[in-house]
């Protein structure tokens, strides 16, 4: 018994150091009601707290204001370009014979070995 009492002593004491060396968190719900936004808005965790999206991330970086930057708004003001190359999307000289995509049932090794070859766009 005294072994148990020793043993639970030693864990409540372990335990009260780590809350009190805890950090405090840094989501507020004052922050939801400035904004208007639910926690999830900013952070990943849909009950705040913990690491920032986009979205939050941007809206720290610019001061905190009233309103929170919708996702586009956020990734410019984060610097992200998100402008797009068609080119990287159009076939300009297709290489792949048609019979290369015809899989006739119990013979798939033709494709299977075209894109093993396959080295992308």
């Amino acid at each position: 018994m005294k072994h148990f009492l020793i043993m639970f002593g030693s864990a409540l004491l372990v335990t009260a150091l780590l809350l009190a060396l805890a950090p405090t968190a840094q989501a507020l719900p004052e922050y939801s009601a400035q904004t208007g936004e639910p926690c999830a808005t900013c952070h990943v965790s849909p009950s705040g707290g913990g690491p920032r999206g986009p979205r939050g991330q941007a809206w720290v970086a610019s001061g905190k204001p009233g309103a929170v930057p919708d996702l586009i708004a956020a990734l410019e003001l984060l610097g992200v370009e998100l402008s797009v190359d068609p080119a990287y999307f159009t076939v300009t000289d297709p290489q792949v014979p048609a019979e290369a995509l015809e899989i006739a049932p119990g013979k798939g090794q033709p494709l299977y070995r075209w894109l093993g070859n396959y080295e992308g766009n």
